[in-house]
């Protein structure tokens, strides 16, 4: 691609479509869209929002020390759209029927029902970046939904998900160290939990096998293997078979990929 970056590469990210809700006093609650809103740390649990400079909400959520985030369900897209297309200062927003705001447990600030999740959460943190603002907060209330919700997500325009991808593939990577030892690392699909069956296969015709070995305690495969000695492996594979799902393979020599080509020589510079 070059240095030329495209103007519209950030719409290839997805993610969840988040509706912040921030209010200035009792009276005055905003909601809005947010395309950039993640979990950002796992304990204690951190959501953050990226706000563009128009956003009204920024001055809000600093004001308050606080917002609150609904991670969308696939039916909320049309109010994902209303609340994303017009702001406080154009209309009222929270007038619409079609938002239904729930009374907030911890903080003072409402939440939009209706979405996978709705989170209380107080600011800890504003990143000032070149253009956008992201607002890092601390979540200290959830709001979980009776039945739960598939998900609106965001890739250029919006979509819902389709049913869970199941993989069907193993996926190995492998490390050979000085003593002859050969730690083999694979992912894949469950199958029937039954062992992973590692097989070396040479340079030369044939195949050796290393042995059929259990999962560990995630469900993958992480082992390591003594080699049989006198066998060449310079040009060396390695297969593991899993019941269920196709076979993977590793080369025991890493891939780094295509060369680099060599710059050209300068004028009246010879090739060396």
């Amino acid at each position: 691609m070059g240095a030329d970056l495209p103007a519209d590469l950030w719409k290839r990210l997805t993610g969840t479509v988040g509706l912040v809700v921030a209010r200035r006093d009792a009276e005055l609650v905003n909601v809005m869209a947010a395309e950039w809103a993640y979990f950002v740390n796992r304990t204690p649990l951190y959501a953050a929002v990226a706000l563009g400079p128009q956003a009204v909400t920024r001055d809000l959520i600093a004001q308050a020390g606080g917002y609150s985030l609904t991670l969308c369900a696939q039916d909320q897209a049309e109010l994902a759209d209303f609340v994303g297309s017009f702001s406080l200062a154009d209309v009222d927003k929270t007038t619409s029927e079609l938002l239904d705001l729930g009374a907030p447990a911890v903080t003072d600030t409402p939440w939009v029902r209706g979405g996978v999740v709705a989170l209380e959460c107080e600011l800890r943190h504003v990143l000032a970046l070149p253009v956008h603002r992201l607002f890092v907060a601390e979540v200290v209330a959830a709001h979980l939904p009776t039945t739960p919700a598939r998900p609106l997500v965001k890739h250029g325009p919006m979509h819902g998900l389709g049913p869970a991808l199941r993989a069907g593939r193993v996926v190995v990577g492998v490390r050979r160290d000085p003593a002859g030892v050969l730690t083999v690392a694979a992912t894949g699909p469950p199958g029937t939990g039954g062992p992973w069956h590692v097989t070396l296969l040479p340079d030369t015709a044939g195949e050796i096998p290393l042995g059929s070995h259990p999962s560990t305690a995630y469900g993958d495969l992480q082992v390591r293997i003594h080699l049989p000695p006198s066998v060449s492996l310079d040009d060396a594979r390695v297969r593991v078979e899993r019941d269920g799902a196709h076979p993977g393979f590793a080369r025991l020599a890493p891939h780094r990929g295509p060369r680099t080509p060599a710059p050209a020589p300068a004028q009246g510079q010879r090739e060396p």
